[in-house]
């Protein structure tokens, strides 16, 4: 079965360990689903790529984060940006 294609927005301190641990637990993920999951594209103004595991399945990062919300191949949106903007905006687009 394909995966599930998720966006995620944000890659600091929670976004990194995010994909961090779907990285590392993927195996397990899937089979507990029955379907994998794959962080496509993220979005992040800054981020440390030395400091998280996974970025290399990352298809796209960007420091755009409308191009991960408005992507038609995504099927799940992650928002993990500190604050209220535009944190805000992209969950009410």
């Amino acid at each position: 079965m394909k995966p599930v294609n998720i966006g995620l927005l944000g890659l600091g301190t929670v976004g990194g360990g995010t994909v961090s641990v779907l990285s590392r637990n993927a195996d397990e993920i899937a089979r507990r689903a029955g379907r994998g999951i794959q962080i496509t594209h993220a979005a992040a103004k800054e981020y440390n790529p030395e400091t998280i595991t996974g970025l290399d399945n990352i298809r796209s990062i960007s420091d755009d984060a409308f191009k991960v919300v408005n992507d038609p191949d995504i099927e799940i949106i992650v928002e993990l940006i500190g604050g209220y903007s535009p944190a805000k905006e992209l969950v009410l687009t």
